[in-house]
């Protein structure tokens, strides 16, 4: 499979490493502004790939390269933002530009694939990104809350939970107290905290939506699709194929307590793209 990452910073250099090591990529095109950081990336994954059973072919900074890749991750941004804000939506002010600057570049590139958008905040930027590149929103998705999901397994200690709505604050914690919901929304920060970025678990959310895709299993994932009644991406459970994205969307049964606040988050969504 070929696989453009847009965007080298923490996540992408780790994304472009963990499909090198679960050998999902047999192509991988590495794509940042900043061209040092490119290099570094390109020569330290040469290294790795070394030590390993398959090749991988890597290519740097080249956009026409994207144009018969399979899918590609966005995930330029600007984590520095945080460092003087509490809120995810902070970094939309900087994303915002940053995509309204590479939409056009991906969209003269020739692609036609997948696009998983990582990028926060991530409903509001998957949407936006479909919006500028004129892209089939069925082929664009945000990896939403996946991660979430996965954090509130580790912290209600179960595998019967859900995370759905909004890859941020409103998101909704589907079968655990609201103690164990504020924990495990707390995650990220608690890892930026001293970390000062995240990395590890939204790479490998990431490489696994691309396992599912790649192996076409059509397991149902928590990922950001667009909701044409909405006019809105947010996340619940959807099934993806490489051929045509989004294939269907599942919602879970709800009370109504999750009904409405599933409702705020989804307003909370469309309230922060009206920001832009």
């Amino acid at each position: 499979m070929k696989i453009g990452i847009i965007g080298m910073g923490h996540v992408g250099a780790t994304l472009a490493y963990t499909l090198c090591l679960q050998g999902l990529a047999e192509t991988l095109i590495l794509i940042d502004t900043n061209e040092a950081k490119v290099q570094a990336e390109y020569l330290e994954l040469s290294d790795a790939v070394k030590n390993l059973d398959h090749d991988v072919k890597l290519v740097k900074n080249d956009y026409a390269a994207l144009v018969d890749a399979a899918l590609v991750v966005f995930c330029a941004g600007d984590i520095t933002v945080l460092e003087t804000a509490t809120d995810r939506l902070a970094e939309l002010r900087v994303t915002s530009k940053i995509v309204a600057a590479i939409a056009p570049k991906l969209q003269a590139s020739g692609f036609s694939g997948l696009v998983i958008s990582i990028t926060n905040p991530c409903d509001v930027i998957a949407l936006y990104l479909a919006n500028l590149t004129g892209f089939d929103k069925s082929k664009v998705i945000g990896s939403g809350t996946l991660i979430d999901t996965n954090r509130l397994k580790n912290r209600a200690g179960r595998e019967d939970v859900l995370v759905i709505g909004e890859h941020g604050e409103s998101q909704v914690a589907l079968n655990v107290t609201p103690d164990i919901e504020k924990q495990a929304t707390g995650t990220g920060w608690e890892i930026y905290a001293a970390k000062h970025h995240t990395a590890f678990g939204i790479a490998s959310s990431v490489a696994r939506i691309i396992r599912v895709l790649k192996t076409d299993t059509r397991e149902l994932l928590p990922v950001s699709s667009y909701d044409e009644v909405e006019n809105c991406y947010y996340a619940t459970l959807t099934e993806l194929t490489l051929e045509n994205g989004v294939v269907q969307r599942v919602l879970p049964s709800l009370n109504n307590l999750e009904t409405d606040r599933l409702t705020q988050s989804i307003q909370t969504i469309k309230r922060n793209y009206l920001e832009i």
